[in-house]
């Protein structure tokens, strides 16, 4: 306190000696001023009206000070309560200095409290046009042109404000929002992160900027934002709303790409989060038809799980799982339609919810597998469906809905094109049109109406697929009908794309295609009750030589047409294509008395057709029982007139195959000799007689054969049969004991460098070199063949891997290849073997026996 009473003495005294000087009456001002501060209630009033005398003083003395106006300003506004003197002094400061944030901020106020918003915009304009960096100003400024949307204004306000103001988070916050409402999300998402940084509690900018990403489908980033949302505020709803939001478009992304076990748990969390969000805003309609949303597409992505592990199925157990799988989906569908009751109730003009709920009861009955004649059943669903279109009558899809709920097929038509009436460039009506005329067996209108839709809109699913449905009217080639329904799954991974892909791929020849296994594999985990799915993902096992995967799906699908709701016809000619297929499998798998037993099943029921008979005739072959298999054989033979072309070259061909394995050459060449001329065309047929002549030292088939080599035109063809001619001439120049294989090396030679890319040849080449015994043989094999990259398939009579592999270890060569090899067929015991013999020579030439114990 003595303190205090000397530094008063000391400006007073000052004062005294000099009273002209504003100086000493603005210092005592503040000292004063400051004291009144300390001491509080009316001793505060006295000292800081003592202090408004001097700077009363202060401001007579010298006008030009915006200090003195500044706190006369304060004085007027907090302690005398005379509003008009404390704005005519702020205004005072302001014009003597504009950059004046004080003063400027309580003007302001001042002028905010008593609602002179218009003088108050005024005033921050004119400060701004003077002064550069009037901050103050520029900020205030910023936020009104918010308030009043005006959003272009704004960002150049505010963008000026955050010039002085770089640490300001609402400022940013608020640059965000404008941003956001210009539609320039980008700069929004960065405002709004700007603001998170500064300040990690700032909710509206998590929010924010979290619907931002949800709308440019980064959900991942999305759910973080709203995590932290819920993290800072645990009851705001605007964030529980926003997390299951993006946990549903995470799921749909997931369900994009296959993976419905990923999908279906984020939709678990989703609607728990969404349970909450209920309790805490149950009378708000957006947060139940959210819930119905992520029910809905829970009963549309659920997977079904295959817990079938043996090769025997068990059909009451498969049948079991299908029934458990259908009553949890049809259990998420009829909630999805509880809710979306609760939303119409609360919101009951709100179209759209009658259109959710007229798709969720179609998708119930879907499920129910209710018959399609049933008019009660349906008349639910085309009842809500037209409640949408009384309340919004004008939108085209609300109609679409429509046509994609009723069964009846003028209602269809009618519905899609009032949809078109409405919008010409409606692409998706146009797809459904399409749809409802290849129903209808108008294939040319169908066309056309998949054709308009594909200009419309090229990312829509549906006329891709329909394009390859109707690849017959258009003359496609299988090929060009496979893109198509191919680019249909890619855009659309449903079941029945999925499935009609793999039809198509295994009539021209893609059942190796990653895509096609991916697709089958998909739409087995969401239709296990198509038998198409698990009949076609045996053809794919097939192809890959997974033979006991593929008797399991062809056993699935059997078991699933025993479920499936089909007519005795289609089910019998099914049943028969899916038996016949599981014997193949069987047989191709080693399982050969299993594989008689599937087609004895079959003869007793009179479904044996012709392709059962081949695989009858195999089976009794290599079971030892030749007489029964050429009695089979026989018997095909019969039927070989009422075949078709390719069909008839095979059945000809394993004929004359089984009559050379169990009677001999000799009777193979006469059964040869005694067919019709008709049934020897073709290239396959070609090959066949091409094999018999080359084992033939008389040659007595030669003139079947064609002279010219490129009358097969398949390139393939040509290949192969030059590797029958390489072995015809081993076997003509050799012995009894022994084949001439320089013969078979110098012709094939001579055919490579008409082929040079041919890898047949090439390893065909390699293994006759390494067959040879020349000394150079271990290094000139390797250098005639190519080492696949892909998946390794074996062609000539040797893989590529095999010929590296054993010139590696006849030259005592350190191997390179060999444990590639073993990496991409890790169940090779060749691979496994040819390893360790050059281990073995690595060892013993460098006396390290123990290397063994790597192996």
């Amino acid at each position: 306190m003595a303190g205090e009473e000397d530094i008063l003495a000391h400006l007073q005294q000052t004062l005294s000696s000099d009273p002209e000087n504003p100086s000493n009456h603005f210092n005592l001002g503040i000292f004063l001023w400051k004291k009144g501060d300390i001491v509080g209630g009316d001793e505060s009033k006295d000292f800081k009206s003592r202090a408004a005398e001097h700077f009363l003083a202060s401001a007579r003395l010298n006008p030009g000070d915006s200090a003195a106006f500044r706190i006369l300003g304060h004085y007027y506004s907090a302690v005398v309560v005379d509003t008009q003197r404390a704005i005519k002094c702020y205004q005072r400061a302001l014009s003597l200095s504009p950059d004046d944030f004080e003063a400027g901020d309580a003007l302001c106020d001042l002028l905010d409290v008593n609602g002179k918003e218009s003088l108050e915009i005024a005033v921050c304009k004119e400060a701004s046009e003077k002064s550069p960096r009037a901050f103050w100003a520029f900020r205030r400024l910023g936020y009104l042109q918010v308030y009043h949307k005006k959003w272009e204004e704004a960002v150049q306000s505010l963008q000026h404000a955050i010039r002085g103001y770089p640490a300001c988070a609402d400022l940013w916050e608020a640059l965000g929002l404008a941003y956001h409402r210009l539609g320039r999300l980008t700069a929004a998402i960065k405002s709004y992160g700007r603001a998170i940084e500064l300040e990690d509690s700032k909710i509206f900018s998590l929010i924010e900027s979290g619907n931002i990403l949800l709308m440019l489908g980064s959900f991942r980033k999305g759910i973080e934002l709203f995590r932290h949302a819920l993290e800072v505020s645990p009851h705001n709803v605007s964030a529980h709303f926003g997390l299951a939001s993006g946990l549903l478009g995470l799921s749909k992304e997931c369900a994009s790409i296959g993976a419905y076990e990923w999908g279906a748990s984020l939709l678990k969390d989703a609607s728990e989060i969404t349970s909450a969000c209920s309790h805490l805003s149950s009378n708000f309609s957006s947060v139940w038809k959210l819930h119905g949303d992520i029910q809905i597409a829970y009963a549309k992505c659920l997977p079904w799980e295959n817990k079938i592990t043996s090769t025997h199925i068990d059909e009451g157990a498969f049948k079991a799982s299908i029934i458990d799988w259908k009553n949890r989906c049809l259990s998420a569908a009829k909630k999805a339609r509880l809710l979306y009751q609760r939303a119409l109730h609360l919101t009951p003009w709100q179209s759209n919810i009658y259109a959710d709920i007229a798709i969720t009861l179609d998708l119930i009955y879907s499920l129910l597998e209710r018959e399609t004649t049933d008019h009660d059943t349906r008349q639910l669903s085309e009842r809500m469906s037209l409640g949408s279109l009384i309340f919004e009558g004008i939108n085209c899809d609300f109609w679409v809905i429509l046509a994609c709920v009723t069964n009846d097929y003028a209602l269809k038509q009618h519905a899609l094109i009032r949809g078109l009436q409405l919008d010409n460039s409606l692409a998706v009506s146009w797809a459904y049109l399409g749809k409802l005329y290849i129903k209808l067996g108008e294939n040319h209108l169908a066309t056309r109406s998949f054709d308009r839709a594909r200009s419309l809109d090229p990312s829509l699913a549906l006329p891709w697929a329909g394009m390859s449905v109707a690849s017959h009217d258009r003359n496609y080639s299988l090929s060009e009908a496979y893109e198509s329904c191919l680019r249909a799954v890619q855009i659309m991974p449903l079941a029945e794309f999925q499935i009609g892909l793999g039809m198509l791929a295994a009539v021209s020849g893609h059942l190796l295609s990653p895509q096609v296994f991916s697709a089958i594999r998909h739409s087995i985990q969401r239709s296990p009750y198509y038998p198409e799915s698990h009949n076609v993902h045996g053809l794919i096992c097939e192809a890959w030589s997974d033979y006991q995967s593929a008797i399991s799906a062809y056993r699935l699908a059997r078991s699933a047409l025993r479920i499936a709701s089909l007519s005795k016809d289609s089910a019998k000619r099914c049943l028969t294509d899916v038996s016949v297929n599981l014997a193949r499998a069987l047989c191709q798998a080693g399982h050969m008395l299993d594989a008689e037993q599937e087609c004895e099943a079959l003869n007793k029921d009179g479904m044996l057709n012709c392709k059962g008979l081949q695989i009858y005739a195999v089976a009794l072959w290599k079971l030892g029982k030749n007489d029964q298999s050429l009695h089979v054989a026989r018997n095909l033979a019969k039927n070989v007139s009422t075949m078709e072309e390719s069909s008839c070259t095979a059945a000809i061909g394993l004929i004359c195959q089984l009559i050379y394995r169990i009677s001999g050459l000799e009777s193979a060449i006469s059964t040869i000799l005694k067919l019709p001329g008709e049934y020897l065309n073709g290239a396959k047929m070609s090959l066949i007689l091409s094999a018999i002549n080359a084992l033939d030292p008389n040659n007595r088939l030669q003139l079947l054969l064609p002279t010219n080599l490129s009358s097969f035109g398949a390139y393939d063809l040509i290949i192969e049969m030059h590797t029958i001619t390489a072995t015809n001439k081993m076997i003509q120049n050799g012995s009894e004991q022994s084949l001439d294989i320089h013969s078979g090396v110098k012709y094939l030679r001579k055919v490579l460098r008409l082929y040079p890319d041919s890898r047949l040849l090439r390893n065909h080449l390699g293994s006759l070199i390494l067959y040879s015994g020349d000394w150079l043989a271990s290094h000139i094999a390797p250098r005639c063949t190519v080492l696949p990259t892909g998946y390794p398939v074996k062609t000539g009579l040797k893989s590529p891997f095999e010929i590296h592999g054993g010139a590696g270890v006849a030259c005592y060569a350190s191997c390179v290849t060999r444990p590639k090899w073993l990496h991409q067929e890790p169940w090779n015991h060749e691979a496994r073997y040819l390893l360790i013999l050059n281990l073995l020579q690595r060892a013993r030439e460098e006396k390290f026996p123990h290397i063994f114990v790597l192996v």
